[in-house]
């Protein structure tokens, strides 16, 4: 009865939602032989807009892609990829991916002299939050040896984030010029410093034969409106993966419409395993104490203790690593990718299953799950 009372409030909410464009009936997705079967309106609808993107008559999507079936379509050897936020979790494991692939590697740190266990391709130092470091780095990325040899860049992996926490509401008169210059802050970690970054590099990436841009961007990209516990925590966070993902996707759209031959894709994975919410690594918009805890904000400290328990228990990063790797060698990779595990029990209830059970209508149409490691 419970779960008859929230699919009637989800209907309810979708077709308010949409009503402008068109009535629907939520269904539930079901899984069948690798892919998920859609109900007919919605799969009608998708598979005309991949077809005109692809032109490949693609029927079914989304659909997933079992990394130990992948067929490469396109090698990567030989090629320069320039990763952010390159020293550990995420964008390390990228790193590392493809450096396997035979792809020359220049990533980028804060501080890469701090590292304590430096990865095997050179760091170069950025802090995507100012424009003069931002700068400094596009003139110290064209001096490099490796860069020289290749007069371009091929890759470029948007990664460098943190995670941005506290309360919306409510916040006192005394916190709201704290709030709002950490909120800023957050902000140009998570969507206008990418902006920057993107911008002085398109020049150096060609414009004809092969160039990708992958975003890391996030789950959470998707929870919005109640979708996930604790949702106010992490609005700032949700916020800025958000319109990091929508300037990407309106971004490939430019591109294409200028003729050009760059394709960009969006990551979005679920928890991660890594320390991205240890303290002090995290953006705070409400004051903390020494362990990145609150002494006058108990659900605030709920919040943190099961975000930290959530990505403890996440998925290893070399997932990551391979889904991005794998966009990176399809012809025509896909625009927006849910990275999640079905070996996962927790990751798979978080990342697919915003998928199945059609949170969002706008979850349906542009995300494809990727079935990692099965």
């Amino acid at each position: 009865m419970k779960q008859d009372s929230q699919n009637k409030r989800e209907e309810e909410a979708l077709k308010s939602w949409d009503g402008t464009r068109r009535e629907f009936i939520k269904k539930p997705l079901a899984l069948a032989a690798g892919s998920i079967v859609m109900p007919s309106w919605l799969g009608s609808l998708v598979a005309k807009a991949k077809a005109d993107r692809r032109g490949d008559g693609l029927t079914l999507a989304p659909r997933y892609y079992p990394l130990n079936h992948f067929n490469p379509e396109i090698g990567l050897t030989g090629k320069l990829a320039v990763i952010t936020g390159a020293s550990r979790g995420n964008g390390r494991a990228i790193g590392e991916a493809l450096t396997a692939l035979g792809v020359d590697v220049i990533g980028t740190s804060r501080d890469p002299s701090s590292v304590p266990n430096p990865p095997a391709y050179p760091l170069l130092s950025l802090d995507i939050t100012d424009p003069g470091s931002v700068f400094a780095f596009v003139a110290a990325l064209q001096a490099h040896p490796l860069f020289q040899q290749h007069g371009r860049v091929d890759i470029l992996v948007n990664n460098a984030g943190r995670f941005v926490l506290g309360q919306i509401v409510p916040l006192p008169p005394t916190d709201f010029s704290f709030y709002l210059a950490q909120r800023d802050l957050g902000i140009r970690t998570l969507y206008s410093g990418h902006v920057m970054v993107t911008n002085v590099m398109l020049p150096l990436m060609p414009q004809q034969g092969y160039a990708r841009i992958i975003f890391t961007v996030s789950i959470a990209s998707y929870v919005t409106g109640g979708t996930f516990p604790f949702e106010s925590f992490f609005d700032t966070y949700t916020s800025g993966k958000f319109a990091l993902r929508v300037y990407a996707n309106n971004l490939d759209a430019v591109l294409r419409a200028g003729g050009s031959n760059i394709r960009i894709s969006t990551l979005n994975p679920y928890a991660m395993n890594t320390a991205l919410a240890q303290h002090p690594r995290p953006i705070y918009t409400q004051p903390v104490n020494g362990s990145g805890l609150s002494d006058t904000d108990p659900t605030f400290n709920q919040a943190v203790t099961a975000l930290r328990e959530a990505l403890a228990n996440g998925l290893p990063p070399s997932m990551v690593g391979e889904g991005c790797s794998q966009l990176l060698r399809m012809t025509a990779p896909e625009q927006n990718v849910v990275i999640a595990s079905p070996r996962e029990p927790f990751a798979t209830q978080g990342g697919n299953a915003l998928m199945k059970q059609q949170l969002l209508a706008e979850n349906q149409i542009s995300a494809v799950p990727f079935e990692c490691g099965g």
